[in-house]
């Protein structure tokens, strides 16, 4: 096969590939649910449209889809067809249909509608170097505004599968890389992926999709995963995925933001928020909520100078296993420069006079600062523990709970996890096994700021002792 030659190219466009740079793709959890089957050039064709959709879009526009971004970005090589296949699967996606479920104040309701719409294409493909297509304005509420309960990943993970089947694995396991265990019945799955009629028969749905994706994850992504099959009598009727981060593949500096390239990333219309997010996304429990408590709590400036300064470290070689909790630390304690795990607690006494605090003083900082630090902390302590350790503490709250309050207070209204409360609930059983409570870590946030001790009547009122 020859390869793409450079006097192919437009070259009244940039020949930068979009792979050089980290490209964000957002999707609603229940659009990654959906019922909906692609074969691997309408998920290219796809994919691309999702990487030319802006954060703060209003609406859908046209969007043009160059051949030679298409064959740079996927590494194809062109062998005279290209064009027409490219062609053939955006007509493909512009007839394909997709279910999905919506929320509607009667109930649950499934939408059924195309996905694309508007292919515009030349007759003459030997001239030919792209296709217009949009999206069918029923995909808006999954695809635009993105506020909550949404997927969002770096699409370099997913330009060298060569399945469809699985890039919808990767996503469907990616939304649950922080509890690390997704649990489907096959038959649920089968639908999600629209593949009951192609393997009815599931030893080869096993071979064809889920080892198969086990084997590309692995190799080419940042994650991967082993499963567990879930029997009744003879037949496997669900799997039980575990995800673990493939940190070979984090580590390479493949799949790793880097500064240079920040104003491509992220855009948002709080532009702190945005470089703060940018430079610290692919850092494991990073979110806008977090970045932005950050910020309110420590100033955008310091901040942003200890993110730089921890992305140039792991640039330059020193293993941060856990860059967000090396980033909350840093920022509690200005005058650490090697990663703890613990608050340093001052051991020389001031030699400024004590200021004097009375109990409503002390109640107001347990309520006001302490409460907003606490919640990074255990989300701190919760990301940063050793994996099985973390499964250990999930399993123990489901066991606390029942399944239906279980859900209420960890899950989402579509299934997705709601990471924040879990990881504060983990977190809690984290510091519990070292003996600690919420008013002992008050104890010694309040020594390291002020360098007061004091301590808790039977009242439940505070004093300096």
């Amino acid at each position: 096969m020859k390869k793409l030659k450079k006097d192919k190219i437009d070259k009244n466009q940039p020949l930068k590939k979009d792979t050089e740079v980290v490209k964000l793709i957002r999707k609603a959890n229940r659009l990654v649910e959906g019922k909906y089957r692609f074969d691997i050039w309408e998920m290219r064709v796809f994919t691309k449209m999702l990487m030319k959709i802006h954060r703060d879009d209003e609406d859908f526009k046209v969007y043009r889809i160059y051949l030679h971004e298409v064959i740079q970005d996927f590494e194809l090589q062109e062998d005279g067809h290209s064009y027409k296949f490219l062609k053939q699967g955006a007509e493909r996606l512009g007839r394909r249909e997709i279910r999905v479920l919506m929320d509607t104040p009667d109930g649950k309701m499934e939408l059924f509608t195309h996905i694309a719409t508007g292919v515009k294409s030349f007759v003459e493909e030997k001239t030919a170097k792209y296709l217009d297509i949009s999206f069918h304005p029923d995909m808006k509420p999954y695809l635009l505004q993105l506020q909550s309960q949404f997927l969002m990943y770096d699409v370099r993970n997913i330009l060298k599968l060569q399945s469809s089947f699985s890039i919808r694995i990767y996503e469907l396991l990616k939304q649950y890389e922080t509890i690390g265990k997704r649990t489907l019945k096959v038959q649920e799955l089968k639908e999600m992926l629209d593949v009951i009629d192609k393997y009815p028969l599931y030893g080869n749905f096993k071979q064809r999709v889920i080892v198969k994706a086990q084997e590309d994850l692995e190799k080419y992504t940042d994650i991967k995963f082993t499963f567990d099959e879930v029997k009744s009598g003879r037949a496997v009727t669900g799997l039980v995925f575990w995800i673990i981060p493939n940190r070979e593949k984090q580590d390479s500096g493949n799949l790793l933001y880097l500064p240079d390239v920040a104003a491509t990333i992220v855009e948002d219309n709080d532009l702190e928020i945005s470089q703060l997010l940018t430079l610290s996304q692919r850092w494991e429990g990073v979110s806008k909520n977090v970045v932005e408590q950050w910020r309110n709590t420590y100033g955008f400036e310091r901040v942003l100078a200890q993110i730089k300064k921890t992305n140039k470290q792991i640039s330059e070689g020193k293993k941060i296993h856990n860059p967000m909790g090396f980033v909350v630390w840093s920022l509690q304690n200005p005058e650490i420069t090697t990663i703890v795990s613990e608050p340093v607690l001052k051991t020389e006494p001031s030699q400024k006079q004590a200021p004097q605090f009375s109990a409503k003083q002390i109640a107001f900082y347990l309520n006001g600062e302490f409460a907003n630090w606490f919640v990074i902390y255990l989300q701190n302590v919760a990301i940063n523990c050793d994996k099985i350790l973390y499964h250990q503490k999930v399993d123990e709250l489901r066991a606390t709970y029942s399944e239906k309050l279980f859900n209420s207070l960890f899950m989402f209204s579509d299934g997705s996890v709601n990471e924040e409360s879990l990881n504060s609930s983990v977190g809690i059983k984290l510091i519990e096994m070292q003996h600690k409570t919420k008013e002992t870590v008050f104890q010694e946030w309040f020594w390291n700021k002020f360098n007061i001790r004091i301590i808790q009547q039977r009242s439940g009122d505070w004093e300096v002792i």
